[in-house]
């Protein structure tokens, strides 16, 4: 079938204003490329502090050397939307994948409002690349090679983003662009290496919020009568006043 893998570039987490719009349209019987778009969002791009307020707002000479090289397109967004429903008309895509897809659909929801245009996904699915990964990737040797590299979140888990999972399965010294058509490229890498996993594109995978990661710690103690316990714990979690702790 075709599907397409897309990713979005944008201001804010709260209010997404999209910056840069990139996706591939692929044949999966043969994981061939049939179209490869990157836009820069004309309304952002000309509004110089709503553009600066960017995380990757540093990145913009290479969005001029692009629009230069005219491998990206600079558009309003109503245009870039259009062009999408275009697309997976004419090559009659079936889904659409995205990692952390609930952000990306996020985007579009937000500009679609806000520019008052028809949204692509309105009849196109949206599946997270995540939950594939989860299930597909992420296991003992995955654990291992973060482990071993120290790729955690800042609350101490595994690592899950498209970056660190790149570096496992094809190159470890890889850094991810940040610059939807690329993201989107090595994202589809990802999404295929699923496949040869055995997972299937029409199935629902959950993404979990995490990964957790066992850790040995000591937890102490002190009681009224000033008597010291200390426990050997893997886990602790603190939930609705209730703490739960695993023993070792």
């Amino acid at each position: 079938m075709k599907i397409c893998v897309f990713d979005t570039e944008t201001t804010s987490l709260d209010k997404p204003f999209c910056y840069n719009v990139g996706y591939v349209v692929i044949d999966t019987e043969d994981w061939s490329t049939l179209c490869a778009r990157s836009y820069v969002v004309e309304q952002v791009w000309h509004n110089l502090p709503l553009f600066q307020s960017a995380y990757y707002a540093e990145k913009r000479p290479q969005y001029v050397a692009a629009m230069r090289a005219r491998t990206t397109i600079m558009d309003k967004f109503g245009y870039i939307c259009r062009q999408m429903s275009k697309d997976f008309r004419n090559f009659e895509v079936e889904i659409a994948f995205a990692f952390n897809s609930s952000f990306d659909e996020k985007v579009f929801n937000f500009n679609c409002d806000w520019y008052k245009c028809n949204n692509p996904f309105d009849t196109v699915p949206i599946k997270d690349i995540r939950g594939f990964v989860h299930h597909f990737i992420v296991n003992d040797e995955y654990k291992k090679y973060c482990d071993d590299n120290s790729y955690y979140t800042e609350s101490g888990n595994y690592s899950t983003t498209a970056e660190t999972v790149f570096r496992f399965l094809f190159n470890d010294d890889f850094v991810e662009a940040h610059t939807a058509l690329n993201d989107a490229e090595i994202e589809a890498q990802i999404l295929k290496q699923c496949v040869v996993y055995g997972a299937n594109l029409k199935e629902e995978y959950k993404a979990f919020r995490s990964v957790e990661r066992e850790e040995e710690k000591t937890l102490h103690i002190k009681t009224a009568e000033q008597v010291d316990y200390y426990f050997d714990y893997r886990k602790i979690r603190i939930n609705k006043g209730k703490t739960e702790i695993t023993l070792r």
